[in-house]
C-alpha cells in the first residue's frame, strides 16, 4: 500500500471522531443556554412593591405544628386592607393552654376579671373596672409598683404577639356606635402592629332579668348592633375579630344566668374557662 493510500486511511477514521466532538459541544452548550435562561427567570424579585406586613408565627407545644398568621396585606397606599372573608374567626383545632402565654387582654371589668380570678397573671391584663372605649385613651392604669401607666404604653412595651380587646359595653346607652368606635379606633391606632395581632372581641350578652332592670336596663338588642358595627370596624382595620356573644347566647338569645353574676353582665369563674376555650379554638391560622 501506498503512502498515500496509507494518509487517505487515517483521513477517513478520523471523520467520525470530529462529527462526535461536534455534536457533543453543541449538546452541551445547549445546556449552557438553557440553565442560563433558566436561573435568569428564577430571580426574586419580591423586593419590588413589597407591601405585606409580617404577622409574626405562633408555636405551641399542644399543637403538631406552628400556628402561622397570614400577612395583612396593604393596598397601595399603606392602607390595611379589609380582613371581610376572615371574620369572624371560624373554628379551628384547639392550639393549647400555652398559646395563651403569647396573649395580652385589654378591657374593662370583664377583663379584669382574668387576673382578679388568677386565671391570667397580672402583668398580661390591662384593664380597670369602670374602663370604656371613651375612656382607655386617656386614663391611667395603676401598676402593682404604685406607678401608672396609659393602657397602649402598657401594651406597647410588652409587645405580646397578640392582643385581645373587650371593650364597648360601658357607656353604651351614652354613646352613639360611631362614637365609641372613633375611640375605638384611636386605641388601635396607638398600638404598634408590627409583631401584635390584634383580636377584637365581641361584647357578651347579658340576662333577661338585666334587660328587665327598671333602673338601669340593657338589651341585647344593642349589644347585637354595636357587635355588627365591631364587626365592621374589624374588616376595615384589618382586625380579627372574635364572636364570643353568639358563644355565650343561650337558645333565647340571652346570657344564661347559670353563667353570669347577680348583676346579669359579669362573668362566673367557670364562664372564664368556655371564653378561653373559645379564643384557643378560634385563632386565624391562615
Amino acid at each position: 500500500m501506498t503512502v498515500s493510500g496509507n494518509r487517505k486511511k487515517k483521513k477517513d477514521k478520523d471523520k467520525p471522531k470530529f462529527r462526535i466532538s461536534f455534536v457533543f459541544l453543541l449538546i452541551f452548550a445547549s445546556f449552557v443556554a438553557c440553565f442560563t435562561l433558566y436561573m435568569r427567570s428564577d430571580i426574586d424579585i419580591s423586593d419590588e412593591g413589597d407591601t405585606t406586613l409580617q404577622a409574626p408565627i405562633v408555636t405551641t407545644q399542644a399543637a403538631s405544628s406552628a400556628v402561622e398568621t397570614e400577612s395583612i396585606a396593604l393596598d397601595d397606599e399603606g392602607e390595611i386592607v379589609s380582613t371581610a372573608g376572615i371574620n369572624p374567626i371560624a373554628l379551628c383545632d384547639d392550639v393549647g393552654e400555652e398559646y395563651l402565654e403569647s396573649c395580652m387582654f385589654v378591657g374593662d371589668s370583664l377583663v379584669v376579671g382574668l387576673s382578679s380570678y388568677g386565671i391570667i397573671p397580672e402583668d398580661r391584663v390591662v384593664a380597670s373596672i369602670g374602663m370604656s372605649t371613651m375612656t382607655i385613651n386617656d386614663t391611667s392604669i395603676e401598676l402593682a409598683d404604685g406607678t401608672s401607666m396609659l393602657a397602649c404604653d402598657m401594651v406597647n412595651a410588652a409587645a405580646p404577639e397578640n392582643l385581645y380587646i373587650l371593650l364597648g359595653l360601658n357607656l353604651m346607652s351614652y354613646y352613639t356606635d360611631e362614637q365609641l368606635l372613633a375611640a375605638y379606633g384611636d386605641f388601635v391606632d396607638s398600638i404598634d402592629r408590627t409583631n401584635t395581632n390584634i383580636y377584637v372581641i365581641s361584647v357578651p350578652p347579658v340576662t333577661a332579668a338585666r334587660e328587665e332592670d327598671e333602673e338601669n336596663p340593657i338589651l341585647n338588642s344593642d349589644i347585637d348592633s354595636f357587635n355588627s358595627d365591631l364587626l365592621k370596624f374589624a374588616n376595615s382595620r384589618g382586625l380579627y375579630y372574635i364572636d364570643l356573644n353568639t358563644a355565650l347566647k343561650g337558645a333565647d338569645g340571652r346570657f344564661s344566668e347559670d353563667d353570669a353574676e347577680a348583676d346579669g353582665i359579669h362573668f362566673k369563674s367557670e364562664t372564664y374557662t368556655v371564653m378561653l376555650e373559645y379564643i384557643r379554638t378560634h385563632v386565624y391560622n391562615g
